[in-house]
């Protein structure tokens, strides 16, 4: 499940907010991986991921959001997909895509996991799990897992489906001047609020945009922007 890499359109910049003492404990996570890890599992351990009905001629997706530890602090691994997969060409992403016939979400998830980056199931720790999100343009409701992955570690690529590895610190997404939101309205009619990453040449937007809002707003409690502000 992805999102394009060069968006465009008048946008607005979304401010994190919080005070000192909330500034300090985001700080203190960013800087223990292991007690950001024990936060985060705390956080999705409160109440039961939320699963949503497939609508008419949706299909089930699930991803993976692989969360590092690195010299600067923990960051995802994301992917810029190649030219020849079937969907979502080009754009980046967290690893997954649609699950088989009657697949339980998570070992969808990690199941496209390994095949995308080539990180077997036993070498991941399952730290929770968002709430299920529609993919509306592709068709898709997605059930995003958030889990610990070993790092660095000698990563096996599809060429087929990874053109590059993208390792993305947290503190770039969670400083405000790496961020707009803008209203998309989406074919159907309806609107929804997309979230826009920089990442250093890149950015982050679309699903995966709104996916690394909600992990934002349930783990550092950074606010989502309501459609009506958006600009």
């Amino acid at each position: 499940m992805s999102s394009t890499s060069d968006p465009g359109g008048a946008s607005r910049p979304r401010d994190s907010g919080g005070g000192p003492a909330a500034k300090a404990g985001t700080s203190a996570l960013l800087s223990d991986i292991d007690a950001l890890q024990a936060h985060i599992r705390t956080v999705f351990g409160r109440r039961p991921r939320k699963t949503a009905p497939l609508s008419m001629g949706m299909r089930r997706a699930a991803v993976l959001l692989p969360l590092v530890s690195t010299g600067s602090g923990p960051a995802f691994v994301l992917t810029r997909r190649t030219d020849q997969v079937e969907h979502h060409k080009g754009q980046i992403s967290f690893p997954g895509g649609a699950l088989d016939d009657g697949e339980d979400p998570l070992a969808g998830a990690l199941r496209e996991t390994e095949e995308e980056i080539g990180v077997p199931a036993r070498d991941v720790e399952i730290l929770g799990g968002l709430d299920d999100e529609e993919a509306a343009v592709s068709g898709f409701m997605v059930s995003p897992f958030v889990a610990a992955l070993p790092y660095p570690a000698r990563l096996r690529v599809s060429a087929d489906e990874v053109h590059a590895v993208l390792v993305v610190s947290l503190r770039a997404l969670l400083d405000p001047r790496n961020v707009r939101a803008e209203l998309y309205r989406r074919p159907r009619g309806d609107s929804v609020v997309m979230y826009y990453y920089q990442a250093g040449p890149d950015v982050i937007w679309g699903f995966t945009g709104r996916i690394v809002a909600r992990f934002l707003k349930a783990v550092f409690d950074v606010p989502l922007v309501e459609a009506g502000a958006a600009g």
